[in-house]
């Protein structure tokens, strides 16, 4: 399980969709790719999760920022209370499991999906430019893979690191926001293009790995 405090609460966001309440959490990558975690209601499909992630990033659906949430239960996995801190600026808790998800796809099951309709007809050739010989596409797969863990997602580097409390002699001077989100449940992601909003990678975490509070 990973574990990491940071003071960017704005980096949640609690969304409206078609699907229900959505929360959207953004990891900061390297390359300018973002990776958001999104956590809905229990009852929703991975596909509605998904969907409606793409369409928070793309800003079809509103959204209110973690700076700005309630207290209470503000949203999905989503928990907002009020501390004192020897440190201005308001919280953000996150815990999420470490996982790796892979699959492999025949592309050639759905050729009209993926534009390979037109090219896998072998009674002629479709790629003059290549080669002498009449060309078709006979094969078509794809392998993808994702991982995500204390070092980073794929090459976007994501650093974990725990608070502890330490002893004090004097009561906290500030009281900030603390906001608590919690993947421990199923959830979805995407890797985004930080400028373009591109997806780049999306799958669904269905069973996140088991951990001991």
């Amino acid at each position: 399980m990973l574990r990491r405090t940071t003071r960017t609460p704005g980096r949640v966001r609690v969304a409206g969709t078609p699907a229900g309440p959505l929360t959207a959490l953004r990891v900061e990558g390297d390359g300018e790719v973002d990776v958001h975690l999104l956590l809905g209601e229990e009852s929703r499909t991975a596909g509605e999760i998904l969907t409606a992630g793409i369409g928070v990033l793309t800003g079809r659906h509103p959204a209110v920022d973690g700076d700005a949430l309630a207290e209470g239960d503000a949203g999905p996995g989503v928990t907002v209370s009020s501390e004192r801190s020897h440190e201005p600026g308001d919280l953000l808790a996150v815990t999420v499991p470490r996982f790796t998800v892979a699959s492999s796809h025949d592309l050639t099951a759905l050729p009209e999906v993926f534009g390979l309709a037109a090219v896998t007809d072998t009674g002629r050739g479709h790629f003059p430019g290549i080669g002498d010989e009449p060309l078709a596409v006979g094969q078509a797969r794809q392998d993808a893979v994702a991982t995500f863990s204390a070092t980073g997602f794929e090459a976007a580097a994501v650093t974990a690191f725990g608070m502890v409390t330490a002893a004090a002699v004097t009561r906290p001077a500030h009281r900030v926001r603390r906001v608590e989100v919690d993947l421990t449940r199923p959830f979805g992601f995407l890797a985004a293009d930080r400028v373009s909003g591109l997806v780049l990678a999306a799958g669904w975490v269905a069973e996140p790995e088991a951990w001991n509070p």
